[in-house]
């Protein structure tokens, strides 16, 4: 019986070795991405905006009192720069042209560009935000404005090569923070 056993084994064993090997696909990393909890953004109570951040981010805002900033998201090499204009200040029509150009100037690495509108009535905040496909170097951007007095402009970056692959989840997850960022912004003097 050991002998039949030895046998049997010894043929298995012959009969699985093979020198064709199956080839694997490349991985990734798994990424941990951060909660969806949120909170009011501390900032200078002097700016004339708010909205709700994600309490896993970071506000850094710009030292030179103009209410620009950005919002870190130390966990996965994320952030979105925030800048703002006052209206009274600027040409409306050309912040507006000068806006679209910085989103379709990625346009030749981007597979296709996206703009949804984005309307709040109630609070008085309107926008539009850019969604590109492919190896661009900023994968969303938008704005938020009243049209009169206020206009807010974000734009997101990786601190990772652009591999839209690899940097699905997190794009996804921070297309989503911009939405909330939209949805949640406040003009103070409203």
């Amino acid at each position: 019986m050991h002998k039949l056993t030895l046998a049997v084994l010894a043929i298995l064993g012959f009969a699985s070795c093979d020198n064709e090997s199956t080839p694997r696909p490349f991985g990734y990393m798994r990424i941990d991405l951060p909660s969806t909890e949120y909170a009011p953004v501390q900032m200078a109570s002097d700016c004339p905006y708010t909205f709700d951040m994600n309490t896993e981010a970071e506000w850094a805002e710009d030292k030179g009192g103009t209410c620009w900033g950005d919002v870190n998201y130390p966990s996965i090499k994320a952030q979105i720069q925030l800048t703002y204009k006052d209206l009274n200040t600027v040409d409306f029509g050309e912040l507006l042209d000068e806006v679209h150009d910085l989103a379709y100037k990625h346009s030749v690495r981007a597979d296709g560009i996206r703009d949804e509108v984005f309307s709040n009535a109630k609070h008085d905040v309107y926008g539009l935000l850019y969604r590109m496909k492919g190896e661009a170097a900023t994968t969303t951007q938008f704005f938020v404005t009243d049209s009169t007095d206020h206009f807010l402009r974000g734009v997101v970056y990786f601190y990772a090569s652009p591999n839209p692959d690899s940097l699905k989840p997190v794009d996804e997850f921070m297309a989503n923070e911009v939405v909330k960022m939209m949805e949640s912004t406040r003009w103070k003097n409203k």
